[in-house]
């Protein structure tokens, strides 16, 4: 197949979805295809690179969330889309909404994945507790995007409820992001002169990653812990301020694959502390790893779908029964290792692999029911004659 994909940007490695849709595209040319990108930053040999469109407050704000907004350049993305079998949509932006209007006229079968939770902007905009804010933002993503397509790529069955339950239409593939086969246990686990504990994400309001150094500062073993927290984002110096004023041990980076790779399999211990989330690959790959994961059980959040059990769960927010989770993990080494196995095991089923054959169906589907669709209205077209039609 000749797959064009649409995402604003594609050159940030900060942002989820962004890496999400480089390991597909990758994937997706690993298996054979043909993969066209149209995105700021993107630099391949058949890819369309976009200029970024400036909107005023906005770009600034979104900046801080590793966001950029791609401009619509029809010349060149017509070019893009000629030939292509079909054009797969990552968010719901200007640029996706001109590009599904450019593929309909072009005659060419689209499907879009739903990557941009609405509590995502809610929470960044400290309207997070707004739950008619939050319904407002699922039916305007409804309205002007999403209910244009028959088929939606979701990345677990809770934001598929979610839509559901918000009145999309579109048939929906619940699909994980997948994660990249390269994150595996190590041979060998290293002893560590403090007990390391890592998470990865975004640093913003939703993810909540307050509630770790608070929860550390709770521990009865505060001075044998070192946190570190992978990624960028607005509340960074916040966020060090009260490691600091709490006399927690934290460093904060972002690692490149190989190296964060090599920091999962040196840590002891996973924490997810984010209270909204479709899905967080980087729970994922701490698992494939090897390492048991503490995760918050937020209503608003799928992660906490890879716990497999209640010692890896605690109540969204809860400092407290954080310090708990973390000091039992502490104090059990030999369950932690034999926990680590299972949840090494656990992680395949989300392998890169099954949620590429998984796209590749679902494209296929629309293709299909695309062509079906043509030789249906073409069928329509044609005059009707009958023996007793008078001549």
């Amino acid at each position: 197949m000749t797959i064009a994909i649409v995402i604003d940007l594609i050159d940030c490695l900060t942002n989820g979805s962004v890496m999400t849709a480089r390991r597909f595209a990758d994937g997706l040319r690993a298996k054979g295809h043909e993969v066209r990108l149209v995105a700021v930053g993107a630099d391949g040999e058949n890819d369309c690179a976009v200029k970024e469109r400036y909107v005023p407050v906005l770009t600034e704000v979104s900046a801080k969330n590793q966001i950029k907004f791609g401009k619509f350049e029809e010349e060149k993305i017509r070019k893009a889309f000629d030939g292509a079998d079909i054009v797969h949509f990552i968010f719901p932006f200007k640029l996706e909404k001109k590009c599904k209007k450019l593929a309909d006229e072009m005659g060419i079968p689209t499907t879009a994945a739903f990557h941009v939770q609405p509590e995502n902007v809610s929470f960044n905009a400290h309207l997070g507790w707004c739950k008619p804010f939050n319904n407002l933002i699922y039916a305007y993503f409804k309205n002007t995007f999403y209910g244009q397509f028959d088929r939606i790529h979701c990345p677990t069955a809770f934001i598929a409820q979610q839509l559901a339950d918000h009145g999309y239409k579109g048939e929906l593939y619940v699909i994980s992001n997948g994660y990249d086969p390269a994150f595996v246990p190590p041979e060998k686990r290293v002893n560590n002169q403090k007990f390391e504990i890592v998470m990865t994400g975004r640093l913003s309001p939703e993810k909540n990653q307050q509630v770790i150094i608070r929860a550390i500062a709770q521990s009865r073993y505060k001075d044998r812990i070192h946190l570190t927290l992978l990624g960028n984002g607005p509340l960074k110096d916040k966020l060090r301020e009260l490691a600091k004023k709490l006399d927690v041990d934290v460093s904060f980076d972002f690692l490149p694959k190989e190296k964060l790779i090599a920091k999962l399999q040196r840590s002891d211990l996973y924490v997810h502390s984010a209270t909204v989330e479709i899905e967080a690959i980087a729970a994922i790959e701490a698992i494939a790893c090897g390492l048991v994961p503490v995760i918050a059980e937020s209503d608003l959040s799928a992660t906490k779908q890879f716990a497999l059990g209640e010692k890896s769960l605690f109540k969204d927010g809860d400092f407290k029964e954080l310090a708990g989770k973390i000091d039992y993990w502490y104090e059990h080494p030999q369950e932690r290792a034999n926990m680590g196995g299972r949840y090494a095991t656990f992680a395949k089923k989300f392998s890169l692999e099954n949620s590429l054959s998984l796209a590749e169906q679902m494209f296929a589907d629309e293709i299909c029911a695309h062509s079906a669709k043509k030789i249906k209205r073409s069928e329509a077209l044609l005059p009707r004659f009958s023996l007793f039609s008078k001549f």
